[in-house]
């Protein structure tokens, strides 16, 4: 069997012209969007706390910049500590099997601006990683019925969402390529349910983890190790022993080369869980068709609910996440806040009486809760888990609205002009309008860029 080649030769020899014109405006729009997030957190504590944990411990060469400081560190470094911002908010993109683009835009600016490569060269990598960490995460997804206690891996696969672009942009031949998968395969951490079930923002921390062990598992096949080929093939490929499951080795190859998975990828609208995305769009569509506002409506009724998205805590909530993943609370924060960001989450609103007293009207239906497998198959299989809200305003009038598929579906995708006008509401607690105006006209042009090291100059204050 030859997959891990067919993989590596595929990645290594992918060239800008061999991609579509809406793939590649497809990895400028993640791009930008990613960038945008992670300078949304800067005002944010954990933002804060991130970059004094990585300016206190990231030694080597000063080759990299960090979002939001400018700081220059290490390439591990600078792809470890930007991963985890731009997962912070929640606010990136959603594949089946995780947030790609979290390790992705990362590793392939800090390699990019490292190494000095073209604008064309980083949107190769950007895509190449797409195309193979999309398809490497659905070989080695748990079989259905596996116990979800024992954990799910999405911070764990995220290791070759690094990888692949750094590999890329290192331009290893389809050998060492081979090797930096093997590596990556080698070094991928288990799944742990302890952080899904305690809610901890170690959550967003393993995201920088896997993306710098990406990192060094491309730097490694390039100072040069043996062995380390064909990590995805045989009876002991990587997806027949991960977790002892069976993996399907099906998706390993499954339209390489011309169905582009990077354009089956959800961009979020808002900053909070996938699954609260509809409701909002719905919300805001009755804020400005009927003129819903925080005081004129009795009850918010969402049929059917979703498994796990419904949690209200009238004393208010204590972490972030639980909060970006309770559609009653994000209702809220949208009705008496329509600038979404970072403000949503600060501890201040998580607790004020006004807006949890609100959240407490936004109500499950009676149809039974969605649960969130069958959520996702619906996404892998190209729908979506479909909203109805019902409002019942305070002058007697009720009225229904529903949605199948949020802005940012692939169905419903957001345009590049609307990708824009979020970065104008992400960015500016980072950058200055004449900074981000600079930093747009780079990003959307940026296969016009030959050499990418000055990168780091629209990524701070």
């Amino acid at each position: 069997m030859d997959i891990t080649t067919r993989l590596a030769d595929y990645a290594a020899g992918l060239k800008y012209d061999d991609i579509p014109a809406e793939v590649r405006e497809m990895a400028k729009k993640i791009a930008i969007q990613t960038i945008g997030v992670a300078l949304a957190g800067c005002s944010m504590e954990f933002s804060k706390s991130v970059l004094a944990f990585a300016g206190k411990y990231s030694t080597g060469p000063k080759e990299a910049t960090l979002f939001i400081t400018g700081e220059k560190t290490s390439l591990p470094g600078a792809v470890f500590a930007n991963s985890v911002l731009a997962d912070s908010i929640d606010w990136e993109d959603c594949s089946w099997t995780g947030h790609p683009s979290a390790g992705i835009i990362p590793a392939a600016l800090a390699v990019a601006e490292a190494r000095g490569r073209s604008g064309k060269e980083f949107i190769e990598a950007v895509v190449a990683g797409f195309e193979l960490y999309q398809r490497i995460a659905m070989a080695i997804q748990p079989p259905k019925g596996f116990p979800s206690e024992a954990g799910w891996g999405l911070t764990s696969w995220q290791i070759f969402a690094s990888a692949v672009p750094a590999a890329k942009l290192f331009k290893l031949d389809s050998g060492r390529f081979e090797q930096a998968l093997g590596t990556a395969a080698v070094l991928m951490a288990l799944p742990n349910n302890l952080v899904h079930r305690t809610m901890s923002n170690i959550y967003h921390y393993q995201h920088g983890f896997c993306a710098h062990d990406g990192i060094l598992s491309a730097m490694l096949a390039e100072h040069g190790i043996d062995g380390m080929h064909g990590a995805f093939d045989g009876k002991d490929g990587f997806g027949k022993h991960h977790l002892l499951t069976a993996g399907d080795d099906f998706w390993y190859t499954e339209g390489l080369g011309e169905r582009f998975l990077i354009m089956e990828t959800l961009l979020k609208h808002w900053p909070a869980n996938m699954w609260v995305q509809t409701s909002l769009d719905i919300i805001e569509d009755f804020m400005s068709e009927d003129c819903l506002h925080e005081d004129n409506f009795d009850e918010i009724i969402i049929d059917p609910p979703t498994q796990m998205r419904m949690m209200y805590y009238p004393d208010g909530f204590d972490k972030i996440i639980e909060a970006q993943y309770s559609i009653p609370y994000c209702v809220a924060a949208l009705l008496t806040d329509p600038m979404p960001g970072p403000d949503w989450f600060t501890y201040e609103r998580m607790h004020d009486k006004k807006l949890l007293e609100i959240a407490g009207k936004v109500k499950p239906g009676k149809s039974e809760p969605e649960p969130l497998l069958a959520s996702f198959e619906k996404f892998k299989d190209g729908s979506f888990a479909r909203k109805s809200i019902t409002v019942k305003f305070k002058n007697g009038r009720v009225k229904t609205r529903e949605l199948t598929f949020p802005k940012g579906h692939p169905r419903n995708m957001l345009t590049m002009d609307e990708i824009v006008d979020r970065f104008y509401i992400q960015a500016p607690k980072s950058l200055s309008r004449e900074r981000i105006e600079r930093a747009l006209d780079i990003l959307l042009n940026i296969e016009n860029v030959e050499n990418l090291e000055n990168i780091g100059e629209i990524l701070a204050v």
